[in-house]
């Protein structure tokens, strides 16, 4: 859910038409430029860029299977961002304060998301990964290369763009809005619906377990062995939203 909560939460700041978010401001100008090619394509294609830089970053500290669940999750993250789009066309504001509370309600719907995903602690959209990678080889604090990372995207964006286009396209005062809000939005929801998510969590496995506190090694195991198990659960759950997408547009 928080994939799909997150793809909505783009597809509104986008369809503001004033920039769109940090993690796609690239792929959404790719679209710009290349007219003939979709917003989700480019997503897949970044996000694939995004899964194989994570290998190099970490070499032999990659975990393999998460690596592979993020590739899994290229391709439904790109289907859901055409999708998203599309469910969400019939949404234009053309007033600039509507657009601008557009922006606004888009990084509430998208650290949702982020918060959604937090939460299930499984596997991260390919571009949090990217962050994250960058974070244990730099040893930095993750805000720091958050904001780093977010803003070194939408230079880039806006190089393209001005290069290709002549003009900013998609970055603009939204792509701005949604650097400055969505984490702090995101630590809101962590701070504030915690009494609510932690009954709706399943204990870990060292929590179900009855007598002495196991070893950290063990922990560290059924921890690893609980998340591939959810994460598995999650892809199955993925795959019947996309038969279901595919239903409602036949």
């Amino acid at each position: 859910m928080g994939l799909i909560t997150i793809t909505f939460g783009i597809a509104i700041i986008t369809k503001a038409d004033l920039g769109t978010s940090p993690i796609t401001s690239i792929p959404y100008s790719l679209s710009l430029i290349f007219d003939g090619i979709t917003f989700g394509t480019f997503t897949l294609m970044f996000s694939i860029l995004q899964v194989a830089l994570q290998f190099v970053i970490l070499g032999k500290d990659a975990d393999r299977f998460n690596l592979m669940l993020q590739f899994v999750i290229c391709f439904v993250f790109g289907y859901f961002v055409d999708f998203a789009m599309m469910a969400m066309s019939w949404f234009e504001p053309s007033e600039y304060a509507a657009r601008v509370l557009s922006v606004v309600a888009g990084c509430f719907v998208l650290a949702f998301g982020v918060y959604l995903q937090l939460v299930a602690d499984v596997v991260m959209v390919p571009g949090d990964g990217f962050v994250y990678a960058l974070k244990m080889r730099l040893r930095w604090e993750y805000a720091k290369v958050r904001f780093t990372h977010d803003l070194t995207l939408v230079a880039i964006a806006a190089v393209m763009c001005l290069i290709c286009l002549g003009d900013l396209g998609g970055v603009r005062e939204g792509t701005l809005i949604s650097v400055a809000c969505v984490g702090l939005i995101a630590r809101q929801y962590l701070n504030r619906l915690g009494w609510l998510t932690r009954p709706l969590l399943p204990p870990s496995p060292e929590q179900r377990l009855p007598g002495p506190v196991p070893s950290a090694a063990w922990r560290s195991v059924r921890l690893r062995n609980h998340r591939k198990t959810t994460a598995v659960k999650q892809c199955a759950s993925l795959i019947f939203f996309i038969d279901l997408a595919s239903y409602e547009k036949r």
